[in-house]
């Protein structure tokens, strides 16, 4: 039964040391600059479906071609809506 514990102690030691090495802190700091050296900017997207969001890292000049995009396509969506709703299409049963 020590021998047990004493093993457990020391892999609950490993693992905690493993878990505070330096190396994880190098590799985020590295995983937040772009392909060209430009600093990346990192959103958490709501995804459909889940609870959890989904990390996603982009240059800045990425994130504000997405954003146009998606506003463009809520806009296009919201006109095409009052287009259908509103007008002679709504007064055409009587």
């Amino acid at each position: 039964m020590k021998r047990v514990l004493c093993l457990s102690a020391l892999g609950l030691a490993a693992l905690a040391t493993a878990c505070s090495t330096p190396a994880e802190t190098t590799q985020t700091a590295a995983a937040n600059v772009g392909p060209n050296g430009e600093p990346l900017v990192c959103r958490n997207i709501k995804v459909t479906g889940t609870r959890f969001p989904q990390k996603e890292c982009k240059t800045a000049e990425a994130w504000e071609q997405y954003d146009a995009y998606t506003n463009g396509n809520a806009k296009e969506s919201t006109d095409k809506f009052q287009r259908i709703q509103s007008g002679a299409s709504t007064n055409a049963g009587g």
